[in-house]
């Protein structure tokens, strides 16, 4: 490369932001690209050409992500979104995992798959405090005897031996180097902390949850004269909390330290960028299979919990049709019937959700969009882009309905449902789901339900007292 700079460039975008970065840090003199092979090959940025300029641009992944050694680049969601950590834990979904680590902030409370997180971040920490060494600290030991070692008390000797007439005893103290400090009893504590959360039952044991036991137990053989704490009492110790700085041959012990007071306090991490409590490995988030899978599985939630008489599927999976029909007779406007490619492949209709009733029919589709409508428009409410509206016009088509439905996150402009228009017989709706403010997301997300619950023209529901 032409030019290998000293400090990290950082470079902040939004998704499908385009970046400008100096090409000597990503191009090499043979006009080859380099890039960390964790995301070589992924469609995680991608090169393009804009105006005769040779740029990146982000995509639908958002995070820190290391383009090489030289340079780290920060994607933020392009729509409001308040809390990242929630939608995924809710849905399930798989993110990303990078080698190269981020700062996170602590927020909420642990759970299991915030403990997930933090299992495989404090094994490969503790494999580094292990080969790098344990802390150890001189501590004053005393004793009485016969065979003295280190500094004889002589005061203590006089008052213990010497005023009782007995002459070949005397009181010593030496000191010992011991890894039994607060520094290895807070990683002693959290390695406990997470054989405890690997051994325990779950719905869903991880994969790997054997090895990861037994290399804990690999690591826990090391602290084996640390002292267990079940009081926590190192917690008051200001380098294991942050307040004093550790020296600088033990700064090694910072990341963990900070990992295991989380642990130790059952706080969980928020993905959102920002935060300085802890730093893991990055987690890259694809924002646009977040939001569809999070209104999915919130909708079918809230269908479970209060009875429709439908059922709330996956048009990729579930819920999805065949595309084409083979009329029969087949049509011959050139005379003789022409052989329709359907007979061999049907092609299929996927709608992001299918309402579907008990009969078999189905009452509402949906597709959803993460997509930012509007965002550089000069009006607040603008309409949908237009090969969604086309696609979701086809899939009412196809399942034989009225009307057809696009979900979008809020930017700006009318909240919640808006009607777009007609075509032909279909009438389009647009919902714009606000997630910009975490206070009152679960109130967005009851009224988004129950709205798509009188567009599928289902009965009234009448509260039951209890």
């Amino acid at each position: 490369m032409t030019h290998l700079p000293n400090d990290i460039e950082v470079v902040e975008c939004a998704e499908y932001d385009h970046i400008e970065i100096d090409t000597a840090l990503w191009l090499n003199d043979a006009h080859q690209i380099v890039l960390n092979s964790e995301i070589d090959g992924r469609d995680i940025l991608r090169a393009n050409f804009r105006k005769g300029v040779l740029r990146l641009q982000a995509t639908s992944y958002v995070g820190v992500i290391p383009l090489n050694e030289h340079v780290v680049v920060r994607v933020k969601p392009r729509v409001p979104i308040a809390n990242l950590t929630r939608m995924v834990i809710e849905t399930g979904h798989t993110v990303l995992a990078l080698s190269a680590f981020r700062e996170y902030s602590g927020r909420g409370t642990a759970d299991d798959w915030a403990m997930d997180l933090y299992t495989d971040a404090l094994l490969d920490y503790a494999d580094e405090l292990v080969d790098s060494g344990l802390q150890r600290e001189y501590e004053r030991r005393a004793s009485e005897g016969h065979f003295p070692h280190g500094r004889i008390d002589f005061k203590r000797t006089m008052q213990r031996f010497g005023a009782r007439g007995i002459p070949n005893k005397a009181a010593y103290s030496w000191f010992e180097r011991t890894v039994d400090t607060s520094l290895n009893r807070c990683v002693k504590a959290a390695m406990e902390a997470v054989h405890a959360h690997l051994v325990k039952a779950k719905d869903k044991p991880r994969k790997g949850d054997r090895g990861r036991i037994a290399r804990l137990a690999g690591q826990l053989l090391a602290f084996e004269e640390v002292a267990h704490d079940p009081d926590y009492r190192f917690l008051d110790d200001p380098q294991v909390l942050g307040l004093t700085p550790l020296p600088d041959p033990r700064a090694y012990y910072r990341p963990i330290l900070d990992l295991s007071v989380l642990i130790l306090r059952g706080v969980g991490i928020a993905l959102d960028l920002g935060g300085a409590d802890v730093k893991l490995g990055s987690l890259l988030i694809d924002t646009n299979k977040l939001f569809e899978n999070f209104v999915r599985v919130t909708l079918s939630k809230h269908a479970a919990r209060h009875g429709w008489p439908v059922d709330v599927l996956d048009g990729n999976t579930d819920g999805k049709v065949n595309l084409y029909d083979v009329p029969d007779p087949l049509p011959a406007p050139l005379g003789t019937p022409l052989q329709a490619l359907a007979t061999r492949d049907p092609g299929k209709a996927q709608p992001d959700i299918v309402l579907r009733a008990a009969d078999g029919t189905f009452l509402l589709i949906a597709e959803v969009k993460n997509t930012a409508h509007g965002k550089h428009a000069d009006a607040d409410d603008v309409l949908p882009e237009r090969g969604e509206v086309e696609q979701a016009v086809t899939y009412a088509l196809r399942y034989g309905r009225p009307l057809t439905l696009l979900i979008h996150p809020w930017i700006k402009g009318t909240k919640g449902l808006v009607y777009v228009g007609r075509v032909r017989s279909v009438d389009v709706y647009d919902y714009r789901l606000d997630l910009s403010s975490e206070e009152h997301i679960d109130e967005s997300l009851a009224v988004m339900a129950n709205t798509i619950y009188s567009l599928a023209g289902l009965p009234i529901q009448i509260p039951t007292s209890g």
